[in-house]
């Protein structure tokens, strides 16, 4: 596969775009992904990672909302980086001023903040493949949370690579400057 984050000419005449992703039966039990023109199929989350998930949108959602500074979303939503990189991030946040990046089908740009909570399934990938991506196309920060461990990792975006902030706990946030996330709270018994 293309070594950059868009494909060659020769490897655009069998890679999937977008445009292959729209006539595909919509299937809530899997994720359909491309990257660098590759499709990837992920299953469906399994319950802690939902309850996770659940967690953080209310947390993020209530705090953006509130100070009116942008949108949150959770998955299922596809972010359009090119034609031939769309993906289905857990979670993401666009600030205010680039509203204008949330169209009627997708998100066409590089989202703010994306947040991918890990699975067995899913953690190669996020770690190594979208990392790469989001740092291709400019997401600012980006959230890695694994419930196994109970952990946050905060990636931020310094000269085109990513960058950990360091500390105990919730480490803090570039993008969202006064948010506190518990994390006793974030992976807290649902029973």
């Amino acid at each position: 596969m293309a070594t950059t984050a868009e494909t060659t000419s020769t490897d655009a005449a069998r890679a999937m775009t977008y445009a292959d992703l729209e006539p595909l039966p919509e299937d809530i039990s899997q994720r359909h992904e491309i990257i660098l023109g590759e499709l990837f199929v992920s299953p469906s989350p399994v319950p802690n990672h939902q309850f996770v998930l659940g967690n953080l949108f209310i947390r993020l959602y209530t705090h953006v909302a509130e100070r009116r500074l942008g949108l949150v979303l959770m998955a299922p939503v596809d972010v359009k980086l090119s034609e031939y990189n769309v993906v289905v991030p857990d979670l993401l946040f666009v600030a205010r001023d680039r509203l204008d990046i949330v169209a009627p089908k997708a998100i066409a740009g590089a989202p703010d903040l994306v947040v991918e909570i890990l699975s067995p399934s899913t953690a190669r990938q996020d770690r190594i493949r979208k990392l790469a991506l989001y740092a291709t196309y400019g997401v600012r920060e980006y959230w890695l949370i694994d419930p196994d461990a109970k952990a946050l990792q905060v990636l931020t975006l310094v000269e085109g690579r990513y960058e950990p902030i360091l500390g105990d706990g919730f480490p803090g946030s570039r993008i969202l400057p006064d948010i506190q996330i518990d994390l006793g709270a974030l992976f807290a018994d649902p029973g």
